[in-house]
C-alpha cells in the first residue's frame, strides 16, 4: 500500500515529471510546483510505494477565507485502478481542512473518470465553463465542504 505524505522538496523533479506526463501541454511548470510547495506548506502531497513515487495532488488555500482548491492530481499508470486517487483526494480535503478551509473547489473534464472520482468522493458540480482553459477546453468546477474542525 502507498504512503502518503508531505512532499520533499528533492521529489519535486519526480513530482513534476509525472506532471508533464499526466497532462502533456496543459502541466504546470517546474517552477510552478516549487513556489506552491513553497507557498502552501504541507500541501502538496506525495504517494510513495516501494520508494517509488506512484502519484500526487497538490492543493492549496484559496483567495476567500475558508476556500481551498486541489489544484492538480496525478497517479502513476502503475498504480491506476488502485483507489490511489481517491486517497489523494482525502488527504488533500484534511490537509485543507487543517489549515483552515470549510470548502474544497477543484476543475474535472465533463465526463472524464476524474470528475466521476469526484462526484463519488461528494463533491458537487457548482458550474460548467465551457471554455475555462481556452476555446474547447471545458471544465466543471465542483466543491465539497470540509468536515468541521
Amino acid at each position: 500500500m502507498a504512503v502518503i505524505r508531505p512532499a520533499e522538496k528533492g521529489e519535486l523533479p519526480e513530482v513534476h515529471r509525472l506532471e508533464r506526463a499526466a497532462f502533456g501541454e496543459e502541466a504546470y511548470p517546474a517552477f510552478f510546483l516549487r513556489q506552491a510547495w513553497d507557498l502552501w506548506p504541507g500541501s502538496l502531497l506525495v504517494a510513495t510505494r516501494d520508494a517509488a513515487l506512484a502519484g500526487y495532488v497538490l492543493a492549496g488555500r484559496g483567495e476567500r477565507e475558508g476556500e481551498g482548491w486541489i489544484l492538480s492530481l496525478a497517479v502513476a499508470p502503475s498504480a491506476r485502478r488502485t483507489g490511489l486517487g481517491r486517497r489523494l483526494t482525502e488527504a488533500a480535503v484534511e490537509a485543507l481542512a487543517t489549515q483552515g478551509c470549510r470548502r474544497v473547489l477543484l476543475t474535472a473534464s465533463p465526463g472524464s473518470a476524474a470528475a466521476r472520482l469526484y462526484r463519488s468522493l461528494g463533491f458537487e458540480e457548482l458550474r460548467s465553463e465551457p471554455d475555462y482553459f481556452g476555446p474547447g477546453e471545458a471544465r466543471v468546477v465542483f466543491a465539497r465542504a470540509t468536515a468541521s474542525r
